[in-house]
């Protein structure tokens, strides 16, 4: 079978593109044929097909573009005529049976999708993240919201909940409602996949066809992600250092448990925030380690007593608790969004209310000191190979190609 895998960016920048990768390694290992489709980046991994990516677009600063580039980007983000075109001539080059979408709002958009449909192609996208439903991606404005409806994004325009900007809350709310309007998605995609039955509900709330919503949850390759023979003695949190991810509450949590060690691994606009904060606070036991490779991350993982992730907004179905998993380590989240799915408390792991500092520290101190604690990486680790394989993962993915493929 020959698939396209559909992703903005064709390198590994988070969870997303590490899934889009595995699974395009796991599709090929089992004799299909991978076609890539991105954005022009030169950060890419080599493919024979780069010459069609599209060009690159500048969302991070588009002040700099000046008026007539602003207007050029933002009609390019709800409709993109050279990202259809480039899939019109990629479709019939390679003719694939399948197309698997991935994150590609904003830099692909939907315009590749009538291209695709009008040559017969099966169409899925597993959805990383709630862009489908909420303008800001991940129903989050400082905390946890889901107050906007389809067509209706008055809202996230007058909260700025897009990057604290109206202009920019103003433009993806457009985006929203002109793709609302035209059935951009819900008419063209086939099966839509979600990674956790949370996101599955979320979706169900707004209305998409139930018949074309399938969950299937993420996997981890358990040859790579493996324990380690010893444990070291400390806590860890691996992830982007932003307000959602609820580092704030970590640190003063931590602050109140002076012996007990926690290494932060990562990198975000708020990292200076959260080093002067454990400063003040006197949390000397806050080891801030910065960006770190995927095998460094790893090794830590391994020798962590316990990765804590102490999300505060609505998480679909993080990778950093399979990998914790997979590694045979629990995993202390927070109660929120999919993560309950994942961690079963006093099994794999224990979980905490959202923003409560107070309970956050409890459940640190009962984790760090608990006896099973040996036990639970045990049965996460079995969960892994049961329940999170890439075995069980590729049969249900399969399954799912050749529901929508055209015969």
């Amino acid at each position: 079978m020959k698939v396209l895998q559909i992703n903005k960016f064709w390198r590994v920048r988070g969870g997303s593109e590490r899934y889009v990768f595995e699974l395009s390694r796991l599709l090929d290992d089992h004799g299909h044929e991978i076609v890539p489709f991105a954005m022009q980046d030169p950060g890419n991994e080599p493919s024979d097909y780069s010459s069609l990516f599209v060009s690159p677009v500048e969302l991070a600063d588009p002040y700099r573009l000046g008026l007539k580039g602003r207007i050029a980007t933002a009609a390019r983000i709800i409709h993109s005529r050279e990202a259809g075109r480039n899939m019109s001539v990629l479709a019939d080059l390679t003719h694939p049976d399948v197309a698997h979408c991935h994150n590609i709002y904003h830099h692909l958009s939907p315009s590749i999708l009538p291209p695709l449909k009008k040559r017969g192609v099966g169409i899925v996208m597993t959805l990383h993240d709630s862009k489908l439903m909420c303008p800001a991606l991940r129903f989050f404005n400082g905390q946890p919201c889901d107050r906007c409806r389809p067509r209706r994004y008055g809202r996230c325009i007058t909260g700025k909940c897009v990057k604290g900007s109206r202009a920019s809350s103003l433009l993806c709310a457009t985006e929203m409602f002109y793709h609302d309007i035209t059935s951009a998605y819900t008419g063209r995609i086939d099966r839509f996949i979600s990674p956790s039955q949370f996101l599955a509900n979320k979706l169900l709330d707004r209305d998409f066809p139930p018949e074309r919503i399938e969950v299937i949850p993420n996997f981890i390759d358990t040859e790579r992600w493996r324990p380690a023979a010893e444990k070291g003695d400390h806590v860890l949190f691996a992830g982007r250092l932003s307000v959602e991810k609820g580092v704030d509450t970590l640190i003063r949590a931590m602050a109140k448990l002076p012996d007990i060690p926690v290494k932060i691994a990562g990198s975000g606009m708020l990292e200076r925030k959260y080093r002067t904060l454990a400063h003040e606070l006197g949390a000397c036991n806050v080891d801030f380690l910065g960006f770190r490779p995927e095998e460094e991350v790893r090794g830590m993982i391994q020798e962590a007593r316990f990765v804590v992730m102490p999300s505060e907004c609505y998480e679909n179905a993080p990778m950093t608790v399979l990998e914790a998993f997979a590694c045979g380590t629990p995993v202390l989240g927070s109660r929120i969004g999919g993560i309950p799915e994942l961690v079963k408390e006093g099994e794999t792991g224990a979980l905490f209310e959202p923003g409560d500092v107070q309970d956050l520290r409890r459940a640190v101190e009962l984790l760090w000191d608990s006896r099973v604690l040996g036990d639970m990486g045990v049965k996460a680790r079995q969960l892994t190979e049961s329940k999170y394989s890439p075995a069980r993962h590729y049969d249900k993915i399969i399954n799912i190609y050749q529901q929508v493929r055209r015969t």
